[in-house]
């Protein structure tokens, strides 16, 4: 009896999956395509993601080798063009790449006017880059106030980029005819232990030269520093982003 009741039951459920199948077989199936499809699809738009990402970056290099070469010509025309169209990382390191090649070709207006634009970015890091790249433009011509204010971020006490604008500001001092308030300033610069080498090194020979030199002015040398960010990204978008470029 046991086996009569199996047949039956067997039977009823082949019975009801035959049901199921007709009235949502095409359904499934419908379901399965697009599943199929959606996974190619996307594995589809990966590699062609992948392929362009690869494209900027070449053209980033290039442009990058470009302006290390000094052909600001066409290191200006590719950061140009990668501003403009290349993913959101590529995009806005180029705009600060852009402007050292206009301040290299002496187009000053529209360095200021880039950036300024570049110093509300989202990003701490190109902001704040851009904020020490436009304050040493503006060192010779502006005063001391306005640069005062424009580097205000930067100086907190827990601010990496304290030091960096203390050297611009010692270098207005000193522009500005405060001679002995310009020392003082380099001088302490050359003893912060948590300021570059570099900086260390170049405040106190720019303190020393000042110290010895009473009529010099070493204004050409204390204005030549290398304006960098405190974290090496200028050829690395992704650290720039947090993340990688899109």
């Amino acid at each position: 009896m046991s086996d009569i009741f199996q047949e039956v039951e067997e039977d009823v459920r082949r019975e009801r999956y035959e049901q199921l199948w007709k009235k949502y077989g095409n359904v499934i199936i419908a379901a399965a395509v697009v599943l199929v499809l959606a996974v190619a699809g996307y594995q589809a738009w990966r590699t062609y993601d992948l392929s362009q990402r690869q494209k900027v970056s070449e053209r980033y290099r290039e442009a990058s080798q470009a302006a290390e070469s000094g052909n600001m010509v066409k290191a200006e025309t590719d950061f140009a063009a990668l501003s403009k169209d290349a993913p959101a990382g590529y995009a806005t390191l180029s705009k600060l790449h852009l402007a050292g090649a206009l301040i290299a070709q002496n187009k000053r207006d529209e360095a200021v006017s880039l950036l300024r634009e570049l110093t509300t970015a989202s990003n701490p890091l190109v902001a704040n880059a851009a904020r020490l790249r436009l304050a040493w433009i503006m060192a010779d011509a502006s005063p001391k106030t306005e640069i005062t204010q424009l580097l205000q971020p930067l100086t907190p006490a827990d601010s990496p980029w304290r030091f960096a604008a203390g050297e611009v500001l010692a270098y207005v001092d000193l522009k500005a005819g405060a001679r002995a308030q310009a020392i003082t300033e380099y001088q302490k610069l050359a003893q912060e232990p948590e300021a570059s080498p570099s900086l260390r090194q170049r405040a106190a020979g720019i303190a020393e030269y000042l110290s010895a030199n009473p009529e010099g002015t070493a204004a050409t040398a204390a204005a030549t520093p290398p304006v960098t960010p405190p974290a090496a990204t200028a050829r690395n978008p992704a650290a720039a982003q947090g993340t990688s470029p899109k």
